[in-house]
C-alpha cells in the first residue's frame, strides 16, 4: 500500500467513517510498540560495578562522558574528566538519564567584554 493509501486509511478511521477491513490493513501497517523500544542505557563496565554499592563512587574520577547516570548514584559527589581537568559534581534526582559529558562543559566560556579586552592590551601596548 502507497504512503499516500495509508493516510487516506488512518484519516477515514480517525473521522470513524471507515470499514473494518481498512481498520485490519491500518493496524498491520502502524509500527508496534516492541519496534519502536528505546535503545538501552549505556553504562561504562567500571560503573556498572559500582551500581551495586554507591559508596565506591564517592570521589571517584570519571573518564567515561558517554555513560548514562543511574538513580543509584544519586547523592553522591563525583570527578568528570573533561579533557583537561577534573570537574566536580554532585548528582541529584534531576541528573538521572542525562549524561555524565553533558555536566563537565568542555570549552571555556566567552566573556562579552572580550572586545573591549583586546582594545585595552592595544593601548597599554602604545
Amino acid at each position: 500500500m502507497r504512503p499516500t493509501a495509508l493516510l487516506g486509511v488512518l484519516n477515514k478511521q480517525f473521522l470513524g467513517i471507515a470499514s473494518d477491513a481498512a481498520n485490519a490493513v491500518a493496524k498491520k501497517l502502524t509500527p508496534s510498540a516492541s519496534v519502536m523500544s528505546r535503545k538501552p542505557a549505556f553504562i561504562d563496565a567500571f560503573l556498572y560495578k559500582m551500581k551495586k554499592n554507591p559508596e565506591l563512587l564517592k570521589n571517584k574520577t570519571i573518564w567515561s562522558r558517554r555513560s548514562t547516570i543511574l538513580p543509584e548514584f544519586v547523592d553522591s559527589q563525583v570527578k568528570i574528566y573533561n579533557g583537561k581537568t577534573t570537574i566536580r559534581c554532585k548528582i541529584t534526582e534531576g541528573k538521572v538519564g542525562h549524561k555524565f559529558g553533558e555536566f563537565a562543559l568542555t570549552r571555556k566560556r566567552k566573556s562579552r567584554d572580550q572586545p573591549n579586552a583586546k582594545v585595552k592590551q592595544l593601548k597599554k601596548k602604545k
